[in-house]
């Protein structure tokens, strides 16, 4: 009995056989990427939840900083329009200091005197 196989089918026979082999090792792949794929899809959302908070607080963060700019900028405002005003007050002041230095060392100087008074009495 002969058996003639010609090149061609076994060929084909051969790619068939390898197509399967390949196919079988991909899906072993597969099932072992799993796990792997499981894993990297908690570590994204947690990502996302991370990036959240961050943009939450950045954009709290942003908002602070504009208000304290807008604060300072109307106290720098009021300021400069209360120039002449804060001069005044700072006029007063001295002017007041003056008065209590005056009235200390006109004290001090009755005091010694009415001591000097005393002690000669």
């Amino acid at each position: 009995m002969n058996v003639t196989i010609s090149l061609q089918a076994l060929l084909i026979a051969l790619l068939i056989i390898a197509a399967i082999v390949v196919l079988i090792l991909l899906a072993v792949l597969i099932a072992k990427l799993l796990p792997t794929i499981k894993k990297l899809n908690a570590v994204l959302d947690d990502v996302k939840d991370v990036s959240a908070f961050a943009s939450n607080q950045t954009s709290k963060a942003d908002g602070i900083i504009t208000g304290m700019g807008d604060s300072l900028s109307a106290v720098a405002t009021n300021l400069k329009a209360n120039k002449n005003t804060i001069k005044n007050i700072s006029s007063l002041v001295g002017a007041a200091t003056s008065i209590i230095g005056v009235a200390k060392a006109t004290g001090a100087a009755s005091a010694k005197k009415e001591a000097k008074a005393k002690k000669e009495k």
